[in-house]
């Protein structure tokens, strides 16, 4: 999945104004969908935060993916039709010496779960997002520092690898971007495997300073 956030939203955030939400088909491949969210002012149109969903069809049975069927692609090509295909962001981790990285671990509880007993796709961003609050308040950032909440998430990317079950211990891995000490990356790790990727990348300050 990928978000984006403006300024604007944070800045007019309040439970007084009209937001306009609209959904549409971005794309289809052999097994998954891709959906397109926009949040805009109802008033002036502007968009205000956007993101990338993709939605993989699973088979009840195996738990596994399993391809479209020739009557599913033939909708999803009468929805596509007169629309431009969109393409989500792609999202790749860097390397990095995990060693000298930040962790923190976390033990899957039943309520975290979906219909699968999988964890939900959501509980990773609070997982990245509790790692993230203990590096900063460690003051393990080199910019992101005390509370996480007092900064604006920007842009956000996830990729989705491996399952995880209730009562499982993940270790969560984060860092931040050398070039960039506002962009943080993070890894959700189980049973020594990678089932999670992410990267937030923060406003700085210095952008709501007249906000």
């Amino acid at each position: 999945m990928s978000y984006q956030i403006s300024k604007e939203l944070y800045k007019m955030a309040n439970l007084n104004i009209k937001i306009a939400m609209s959904l549409r088909l971005a794309s289809f491949g052999k097994s998954s969908i891709v959906l397109y969210h926009i949040l805009e002012d109802a008033s002036s149109g502007k968009i205000l935060a956007s993101m990338f969903r993709t939605l993989v069809k699973v088979s009840m049975d195996t738990r596994r993916p399993e391809p479209l069927v020739p009557e599913e692609r033939r909708h999803y090509e009468v929805l596509l039709s007169g629309s431009e295909e969109l393409a989500a962001p792609r999202f790749r981790l860097p390397s990095v010496d995990r060693a000298e990285c930040f962790s923190c671990e976390l033990v899957v509880r039943n309520i975290e779960l979906d219909s699968y007993h999988h964890v939900n796709y959501s509980m990773y961003l609070e997982y990245s997002t509790e790692c993230a609050a203990q590096a900063a308040a460690s003051g393990y950032y080199s910019k992101l520092k005390g509370d996480i909440c007092a900064f604006c998430v920007k842009k956000a990317s996830t990729s989705h690898l491996r399952e995880a079950r209730a009562g499982e211990k993940l270790t969560v891995i984060t860092w931040e971007e050398p070039a960039d000490p506002y962009v943080l990356y993070f890894i959700v790790v189980n049973k020594d495997t990678d089932i999670f990727h992410a990267m937030f990348e923060y406003y700085q300050p210095v952008e709501f300073s007249n906000l």
